[in-house]
């Protein structure tokens, strides 16, 4: 499944449901889903929605808060050949309506009129009826995509198209960590139906639930047995709070991967340490799919690496002019693999910045290291600029990380109409935490690349896959 000529989505689906149609598929609070059974849904809501007016190229909108209803919802459209988009409830209207007017959606499925948006149709679907339904349906279609967007925290989201190709690019990666899985990220994100997707098509199971308090989360996996789950940084922060008490009941054989923002050292091996499991970090971009994973192995020998690139994808480290940087040097990073975008849909001037002669450019900077495993320093736009003197976000954290009582930190700059942006570093710390002994700290490791200032808050902002909200950080230290 790692090239855009494999077969649609659905299709390899229904080859595992003919070869085991009691394997669950979904295991949900009230029971489990076999093969067989998630199929007979796929296939009637797929007619139902034929029986609605939906056509192969439609684009419609997807409002279902339950993932028991939207996993086989949105396998229904990408059976139908239809385009889909994610409208989830807990999103406020004007992204909704944003969202319903630049993609001319022509239909939302939904529950009720509130999950509508503009002059989209609201069809309600019935999957108890739809499982019963043993009518004629055509075969599965390629033709099926889905509308993700990026995280939108430098502004309006960008919107790309992933064929089913770039959905279940390196299925048979993750599956080679175990077939039982589970996900503390909604599926109606980008990141949350790659993952279920990619577990279906290798006959894996999956086992519902976000939300989950560290005691529920390490029962649930040790009662189903999984042997991964994936989990925004947050989580992970939570669970190494928790890791005293829940330490005995986690599973051994349960291992932990979190992607979408830089994991501390001192977390990782916290959890490890508390947990008794490995904790593997993937890197890589919602525009470009999974690129590196990096477990224990590799973070003993480099504890900042993110992996080896994974097969089936190039990575290239180029200077500002686009040519390839000397071995060990620090690069910006192009991407290039099947599970990579080659454009956006409505903004030419982000496809100019970032689709490069074949290769994506996410904007991250990195080096290779000797043995060939790639270290990401942050993104060429976090970079603050004083003086002459480039600095980056990550090098601050990373000297801060582990000073006795700080809990989070954040680097971000504030600008200075003469000397361009000042560091200033935010912090979450214990009782009584020792800011002035932080800044000399930093200072005796970064001289001038060093904070200039230590700002305390209650918390640092990040978005749903953690990734800190820098913007947002120097609107609250002014």
């Amino acid at each position: 499944m790692d090239d855009r000529t494999a077969p649609p989505i659905v299709g390899v689906i229904e080859q595992v449901a003919g070869q085991a149609p009691h394997r669950p598929a979904l295991i949900h609070e009230h029971g489990a889903v076999g093969y067989g059974r998630l199929v007979a849904e796929v296939r009637g809501l797929a007619a139902q929605f034929a029986r609605a007016g939906l056509r192969p190229g439609d684009a419609v909108g997807v409002a279902l808060g339950e993932e028991r209803a939207a996993i086989p919802v949105s396998l229904a459209l990408l059976r139908l050949g239809c385009r889909q988009v994610a409208l989830p409830p807990r999103d406020p209207a004007p992204v909704r309506e944003d969202l319903a007017t630049r993609l001319a959606l022509v239909a939302v499925v939904g529950l009720s009129p509130s999950d509508a948006a503009g002059s989209a149709a609201l069809i309600v679907p019935d999957i108890e009826a739809a499982a019963r339904d043993d009518g004629p349906v055509a075969a599965p279609s390629l033709a099926g995509d889905v509308v993700v967007g990026t995280s939108g925290t430098t502004g309006r989201p960008k919107l790309m198209l992933a064929d089913q190709g770039q959905l279940v690019h390196h299925a048979a990666t993750l599956a080679g960590y175990g077939t039982v899985f589970h996900r503390q990220v909604p599926f109606d994100s980008n990141y949350g139906k790659r993952l279920t997707l990619r577990s279906l098509v290798t006959g894996g199971t999956e086992v519902l639930g976000t939300d989950l308090t560290p005691d529920a989360l390490a029962e649930l996996c040790a009662r189903h047995g999984v042997t991964r789950v994936h989990m925004p940084p947050q989580v992970a922060e939570a669970l190494f709070a928790a890791g005293a008490r829940i330490g005995a009941t986690w599973p051994d054989a349960t291992r932990i991967f979190t992607t979408g923002a830089r994991i501390p050292q001192a977390l990782r091996l916290g959890l490890q340490e508390r947990l008794g499991c490995g904790v593997h970090v993937q890197y890589g971009a919602t525009e470009a799919g999974m690129v590196t994973i990096a477990g224990p192995e590799e973070h003993a020998a480099h504890p900042d690496t993110v992996g080896y690139v994974l097969p089936g994808v190039e990575v290239m480290l180029v200077d500002e002019h686009g040519r390839p940087v000397p071995q060990g040097e620090e690069g910006l990073v192009r991407i290039r693999s099947a599970g990579a975008i080659d454009r956006y849909l409505d903004d030419p001037a982000a496809t100019a910045r970032h689709c490069i002669d074949g290769w994506y450019q996410p904007g991250d900077v990195g080096r290779f290291a000797p043995w060939g495993a790639l270290l990401v320093a942050g993104r060429r736009d976090d970079m603050m600029t004083l003086g002459t003197i480039k600095i980056l976000p990550a090098e601050i954290e990373a000297v801060a990380e582990g000073f006795p009582g700080l809990r989070d930190c954040a680097a971000f700059p504030v600008r200075a109409p003469a000397l361009g942006d000042i560091p200033v570093l935010a912090v979450v710390g214990d009782a009584g935490f020792d800011a002035a002994g932080l800044l000399a700290h930093c200072r005796a490791r970064l001289g001038l690349r060093a904070p200039r200032k230590v700002v305390a808050v209650e918390a640092i902002p990040r978005n749903a896959m953690g990734k800190v909200l820098r913007q947002q950080l120097a609107e609250m230290a002014r």
